[in-house]
Order: C-alpha cells, then sequence, then structure tokens
C-alpha cells in the first residue's frame, strides 16, 4: 500500500505545480482550473489540519483482512460531525464559486447549517448516503455537498488506518480501509520482486473514491471485472499528454483514469488532488465505455463511527 506523507507544503506545492503545469499545456481549461484550484488548495488544509482517527485503533484480524475483509467492514470512519459547520464555512463558498449552476442551492445550504436547522450530525449522514431533506436544496445537491464537506476528514483518518494494514497482502480490487471503489490508477516506477505487482514500466496502484486509500493492484487487469485477456484490454492516450491515459475493458465496457508518474519529469504527488489525470478521456472509439468506479463518497457498511456508538 502506498502511504504518502501528511506534508501540507508538499502537498501544496503538488497542486500549484500541477495546475501550473496544467495552464500552461492546457489554456482551454483555464477557467476550469481559476475555478476549482482554491477548492483544492483549501480542500488539502482542510485535511491537514483534520484530527485524524483518535479513538482506539480497529483490531486487525490478519487472516480474515487477507481474506478480502477491509478494515472498517464491522464499524465505519469516526463521526465528524462536529468539525463540519467550519468546513462548511471554508468550502461552500468556493463550491459556489465551481459550481455557479448550484449556487443558490448551496447557499440555502450553508444557511441551514449556519442557524443550526440542519445539525452536524445530520449533515454528516448526509455525507454517507442518508436521505436528508433541507427546504430549497435538491437532495443530489445536498448529497454531493456534504459528502465533499465529508471527505477532507474521511481521508485524513484513512492515512492513520492504512499504517495498519500496509504491510499485509490485499489482492481486492476495492479499498482495504474502507471497501470504496477505485476511482483511478496510479503508475509509479517503484523495484519489487514480485512479477505479479512488477511490471518495467511500474506498479500500478488502485485509488480509492472514497477514503483516498492507494493499494497495488496487477497491472494487467480490469478492475471491474477481472479480465486479464490482452485482447479485451486496451490502453487509450493522447501521444501530447503520455503520463495520462485510460485503461479500457472490451469485456465490461469500462475504463479507469491512469497517471503514469514515470512518463512525468516533475513528479507531484498523484492522490492529493492535482488536476492532470482530470484532462485525460478516451477518445471517439471509447464513446460506449463507462467509467468504473464512483466519485461521491460510498458510505461503508458500518456507517459513521461516532464517539459514543457501540460499534
Amino acid at each position: 500500500m502506498y502511504i504518502p506523507e501528511n506534508d501540507l507544503p508538499a502537498d501544496l506545492r503538488a497542486i500549484e505545480a500541477s495546475l501550473d503545469r496544467a495552464r500552461e499545456e492546457l489554456p482551454a481549461l483555464n477557467s476550469l482550473l481559476e475555478a476549482f484550484g482554491p477548492l483544492l488548495v483549501e480542500r488539502t488544509r482542510l485535511r491537514h489540519e483534520a484530527p485524524g482517527w483518535s479513538g482506539p485503533a480497529p483490531v486487525v484480524d490478519a487472516d480474515r483482512f487477507c481474506q478480502g475483509v477491509f478494515l472498517l467492514a464491522d464499524a465505519g470512519f469516526e463521526d465528524m460531525s462536529a468539525h463540519l459547520p467550519e468546513a462548511a464555512h471554508r468550502l461552500l463558498p468556493l463550491l459556489m464559486r465551481s459550481f455557479p449552476a448550484l449556487a443558490q442551492e448551496l447557499n440555502a445550504l450553508n444557511a441551514a447549517i449556519e442557524t443550526g436547522a440542519l445539525a452536524p450530525e445530520v449533515l454528516a449522514a448526509a455525507g454517507f448516503g442518508e436521505i436528508i431533506t433541507v427546504p430549497q436544496v435538491n437532495a443530489e445537491t445536498l448529497s454531493f455537498a456534504a459528502a465533499e464537506l465529508v471527505r477532507p476528514f474521511v481521508e485524513r483518518q484513512a492515512q492513520d488506518l492504512a499504517q495498519k494494514v500496509k504491510d499485509l497482502p490485499w489482492r481486492q480490487t476495492n479499498c482495504p480501509v474502507c471497501g470504496g471503489s477505485p476511482n483511478m490508477s496510479i503508475l509509479r516506477r517503484t523495484y519489487d520482486e514480485s512479477e505479479y505487482i512488477q511490471a518495467h514500466g511500474g506498479r500500478r496502484f488502485l485509488r480509492c473514491s472514497s477514503c483516498a486509500s492507494e493499494w497495488p493492484y496487477k497491472r494487467v487487469s480490469c478492475p471491474a471485472c477481472g479480465c486479464e485477456e490482452p485482447d479485451e484490454l486496451v490502453v487509450l492516450r493522447d501521444a501530447a499528454r503520455p503520463h495520462e491515459r485510460a485503461d479500457a475493458c472490451h469485456r465490461c465496457h469500462t475504463f479507469l483514469l491512469c497517471l503514469d508518474t514515470g512518463e512525468l519529469i516533475d513528479l507531484p504527488d498523484p492522490g492529493r488532488g492535482g488536476p492532470d489525470h482530470a484532462a485525460a478521456r478516451p477518445p471517439g472509439p471509447a464513446a460506449g465505455l463507462r467509467a468504473s468506479g464512483q466519485a461521491p463518497l460510498e458510505r461503508p457498511p458500518g456507517g459513521v463511527r461516532r464517539k459514543d456508538s457501540s460499534s
């Protein structure tokens, strides 16, 4: 498992370098970069300031884990609801700027949080998929915004939890920490004696769409259906941007975006919000494919683990 250091200056430098590179190489996306760049930076700050996992660490049953049972299968993340009003104060204005079409609804959500009409505990539950009703806010908008507020705290807790299982083998396509689906993969040129994991171009890591944890996975294999037939798997990329690609599978008609760090001269940490991979899109022939993984925060079976919970 790859565990990035919780180093705020390094995180911010990586984001800024990635944004600068994208502005130079993709000027057509400058308006998007200006809209989303500040959001990436502030989310990084929140993750760095978050308390992490503060209670007793989950007990790791190595045999059970190695059989495919992820770490939080019986619990879930700790309750972060006390921190959500401050997160809303800092992130919602940036979300309004990034998504102007949702500004009116996000403003109504912000008002509900500030007045106490929407309790932090209820907001946290919405971030994990509970159906919550807030006047003047569409259910999908509320789910999206709540997940964005919860995400920095989930990612920070996951950094601590990943240390518990980093030396245990994990061969599954779902996250070893929370069970979430991958939404991208990363190739890193590291040394490993196992041919099962290592290929000449680098080691492949899947990245969780829920908690941003990363774990090694077979390089020539579809994470969605497990297909390993070379004729069914194809790499789609633009020769002008060789570090960005889409790994597609004709058998299950899915694709997963991939960042090949071996093709980058200056290596930002791709797991920390850099926008380069977002520019990778499959060309026309793959129009029938659908993305593998889910971008919204997924609710682990245990839900939000609260400090006063018996779970």
